[in-house]
């Protein structure tokens, strides 16, 4: 074998360990920037920024200029119970069994370990001479922000390199579009003297609205909004569930009221008793305990915010030879807001699946402004990029890749969309439970992914 597989002292662990230092949830990436720019300053490579956040840093050189990407931004989800500031504090990360994870949150490894390649790509001695621009993009989790608001041309390159996947075994070759379709109800508290009660669940597995959307994992908000809508006479005073449209949610609570005739614990027990049975889920924790409460919405609106979240289509809807092909999670429940991201390789039957849940959502009474879909792209499997990335592979490896098309969303598709002509691929380390608190990255893919990524490089820059 041709790589190092000794990780424990490497630069792009280094860099790895310094990137989990800098705060950088999305939407708070100042730190992040600054740390970058710092970065290119300190080793005299040529950099600048555009009015969408993103950063372009330089190594100059000669033969086929080289596009290397990934995001700055992390998804901040912490553990049940946890509190985390994730604008202020460092992660806190420890290194197992050569696994790097952080303990109660998210690792950033969706996608730090890229940005830490693209650092040791930008100052490794053994690139030197090879003409490279890496792109560091602002806010993809919450809507390829920064690849949408960048200027078409910006980029000299057109072979790109995307380094956001997270399996050491695959080479990705397109992904699906998406959207966030959002909801906004405008109820108003009234008075309300029925016996309030508080019901939350907390604990699920949760995972990645793309990566873990068909592996039967329990949606928090869907849980409490079935509850409820068994319960006649219910009253909503507050509901909340989920972090991110993009995170199946792990937790759910809401605060309710119901007339004193309603057997609320009965139907409680015989509802959680149920979600045992359904559940492939081992640690969750349902309970139901009375509260207090002034004023509720009144049944009404209590009854269209439920049906608006048990009618959204959610789950996996479409297959292909690449494996999920169209499906939508309800990640997001915030008072009367509520945010569903609908995922298609097609992008005629994302449209119609954005239009038909905001249709829904309308129906119910809600607001729903035209959300910003982005499409899918794919590359052929005999583009001249991927036959090169797939037999370098083979010389590195000694085995062969697998050609994927992913369910998540990338953002070459927006930047190949601004520069005509780029062939993209996207590769990267192997990263487990992205967008959870389990999330954790083999440190021994990411050196094997720099050794692959530099090889590559070499072979695509010659004219």
């Amino acid at each position: 074998m041709s790589w190092r597989t000794d990780y424990r002292d490497t630069d792009e662990l280094r860099y790895f360990t310094e990137l989990t230092k800098v705060p950088r949830p999305s939407g708070h990436l100042d730190r992040i920037r600054a740390f970058l720019l710092d970065f290119a300053d300190s080793h005299k490579l040529e950099h600048e920024a555009d009015e969408a956040g993103n950063i372009l840093i330089r190594r100059r050189g000669s033969g086929r200029t080289i596009v290397l990407q990934g995001h700055m931004d992390i998804v901040a989800t912490c553990a049940s119970g946890y509190e985390f500031d994730f604008e202020n504090v460092p992660l806190d990360t420890y290194i197992e069994n050569g696994w790097i994870t952080a303990r109660g949150t998210t690792l950033g490894g969706d996608d730090g370990g890229g940005l830490a390649l693209m650092m040791c790509a930008l100052t490794d001695p053994s690139l030197e001479g090879i003409d490279l621009e890496c792109l560091f993009t602002a806010d993809e989790e919450v809507g390829l922000i920064g690849a949408l608001g960048m200027e078409p041309g910006w980029l000299s390159g057109r072979v790109l390199i995307n380094l956001d996947s997270e399996d050491i075994n695959e080479i990705t070759i397109g992904s699906a579009g998406s959207a966030d379709v959002e909801a906004v109800f405008r109820f108003s508290p009234e008075e309300d003297t029925n016996q309030a009660y508080r019901v939350e669940i907390s604990g699920l597995r949760g995972g990645h609205s793309a990566g873990e959307i068909d592996r039967d994992r329990g949606n928090a908000i869907r849980i409490v909004a079935e509850f409820l809508s068994r319960l006649k006479g219910v009253r909503i005073s507050s509901f909340r569930g989920g972090s991110a449209p993009n995170v199946i949610p792990m937790t759910a609570s809401a605060l309710f009221t119901v007339p004193e005739s309603c057997p609320v614990d009965r139907i409680f027990e015989e509802y959680s008793a149920g979600c045992v049975n359904l559940l492939e889920e081992p640690d969750y924790v349902f309970s139901l305990r009375p509260a207090q409460c002034s004023g509720s919405w009144n049944m009404k609106d209590s009854s269209d915010y439920l049906d608006a979240i048990l009618s959204c289509p959610n789950g996996v809807f479409e297959r292909d030879e690449y494996g999920v092909k169209t499906s939508s999670n309800l990640g997001v429940a915030d008072e009367g807001r509520i945010v569903a991201k609908p995922r298609s390789s097609d992008f005629a039957t994302l449209k119609k699946l954005i239009a038909n849940q905001s249709e829904l959502f309308r129906s119910r009474g809600a607001s729903v402004e035209e959300p910003v879909a982005f499409p899918a792209w794919r590359e052929s499997e005999d583009s001249g990029l991927v036959r090169i990335a797939s037999d370098t592979y083979r010389g590195y490896f000694g085995r062969e890749p697998r050609v994927v098309v992913t369910h998540g969303g990338l953002e070459s598709s927006t930047i190949k969309d601004k520069h005509p002509g780029m062939e993209a691929i996207s590769i990267g380390p192997t990263v487990l439970g992205a967008h959870t608190p389990d999330e954790k990255m083999d440190l021994r893919t990411l050196t094997e992914a720099k050794g692959y990524l530099f090889e590559l490089v070499r072979r695509l820059s010659r004219p």
